[in-house]
């Protein structure tokens, strides 16, 4: 469980750290395009209100004096920050003004988006990363807003304004965003980290729990089934395969007996013996088969299985056996099944080691819980005999299960003389 935990807080961070970079992605494209939006604005501005209505065809000619005008205006705009650098191109590609003196009257190859706003009021703004050979006198520069603007001169030529801002702007609106958004979404992060780490502890803990169930519960169905492997090979052993033994070694006798000078009376008394085993060896395979396969309690009810495995397992072996359990008792179909469970081990360990002549079988629903009671008049509780190793394995295993379903089981003596078999469980199995 402290692993899932610390995967948990472990994947938890980096999902929150991977929020944050997608936080500082998706503000620096907001800063971006807001800048650029900004930039197209204030680009436009510069080109329509104060480079166009300054040049004419002396400016276009580089008449001495004719852009000092122009000049002045624009280093006024570069002083005060907001534009650091600007450029006038004609429809050919030559610059017919520039901040920069050596760019004046050169001439570079336009881009198509470029050459297409002339004789337009358009105008494009990228980040550029003043790579172009017109970007001489740029190159200085870390990076720039480019904005490009179409418009027409005082006397109705077209041009296009080139203009360079800075981009503070969009570095200061992007730390903005970040100091906005940022600390709100690890906050909301850790907020919800906060409410579901109980949740994870509480889920973690009802794996390990299920987990711990299952386990137990394999094993005492691995167990269970040993179990019944070891009954069956036993009382096989020592029952009917001994019994079928005798038989075999019995029936020749017989056929001598009865051919010519036999003993008629000696093999009719044989017959009758072995005639008596194989009804014996019927009965205790019928209990084998009940036992490996118990009734469908949910169809003929828990009275009447206990009825009948008493008739079988108690009778079988001479014992009489009296059932006491309401025709009306109607359980959940896990407690009937782990009552008739206690009732057949309980059975079961009298018939085979308390030497008793009657067995009581008690079964009834008490509030929220059930109490199953086997009780004998034999010798008592005591060390099982040694040569049965099941005994001891059998109600170890059956202690357990019920324990583990919230139960308790306890074997003593019985008033009077005898032993007492029982069993307290809840009605609603629940796994402890």
């Amino acid at each position: 469980m402290r692993r899932a935990l610390s995967r948990f807080l472990l994947l938890s961070l980096v999902a929150m750290a991977l929020v944050v970079l997608a936080t500082l992605g998706i503000a620096e494209r907001v800063a971006r395009d807001q800048a650029l939006d900004d930039a197209r604005e204030q680009g436009a501005g510069v080109a329509e209100r104060l480079v166009a209505p300054l040049v004419d065809e002396d400016v276009r000619a580089r008449t001495p004096g004719a852009a000092d005008q122009l000049t002045a205006v624009m280093a006024a705009r570069m002083r005060d920050g907001s534009v650091r650098h600007v450029k006038v191109w004609d429809v050919d590609g030559v610059v017919i003004w520039s901040d920069q003196q050596e760019m004046v009257g050169r001439r570079f190859a336009l881009t198509q988006d470029v050459a297409a706003l002339f004789g337009t009021r358009g105008v494009t703004a990228e980040l550029s990363g003043l790579d172009r050979p017109e970007n001489l006198g740029e190159r200085e520069e870390r990076e720039l807003l480019e904005v490009y603007v179409g418009t027409t001169d005082r006397t109705g030529e077209p041009l296009v304004v080139e203009a360079y801002l800075s981009t503070a702007p969009m570095e200061e609106n992007t730390r903005a965003i970040v100091a906005t958004f940022v600390p709100l979404i690890v906050g909301s992060l850790v907020l919800l980290l906060l409410l579901v780490v109980p949740l994870a502890v509480s889920l973690s803990r009802q794996v390990h729990r299920a987990h711990a169930e299952r386990a137990v519960m394999m094993r005492h169905a691995l167990l269970a089934s040993d179990l019944e492997q070891r009954r069956m090979a036993e009382e096989l052993h020592h029952g009917v395969v001994q019994d079928l033994s005798g038989l075999v070694y019995a029936l020749p006798t017989v056929g001598r007996h009865l051919g010519e000078g036999g003993d008629l009376d000696a093999a009719r008394s044989m017959v009758v013996r072995a005639t008596r085993l194989i009804e014996q060896d019927v009965a205790a395979l019928r209990s084998l088969m009940t036992g490996v396969y118990p009734p469908d309690l949910d169809r003929g009810g828990l009275p009447a299985a206990v009825r009948q495995l008493v008739a079988t397992c108690a009778g079988d072996a001479g014992l009489r056996g009296q059932v006491s359990i309401p025709d009306d008792l109607v359980l959940p179909s896990d407690a009937a099944r782990l009552a008739y469970r206690v009732v057949r081990e309980g059975v079961r360990n009298v018939v085979k080691h308390a030497a008793a002549e009657e067995v009581v079988i008690e079964v009834a629903a008490t509030g929220l819980e059930v109490v199953v009671r086997v009780l004998d008049d034999g010798a008592g509780p005591g060390p099982r005999p040694p040569s049965s190793p099941t005994g001891h394995l059998g109600l170890r295993l059956l202690t357990d299960t019920v324990r583990d379903f919230g139960g308790r089981l306890t074997v003593g003596p019985r008033a009077g003389g005898g032993t007492e078999l029982a069993a307290v469980f809840p009605t609603a199995l629940v796994r402890g």
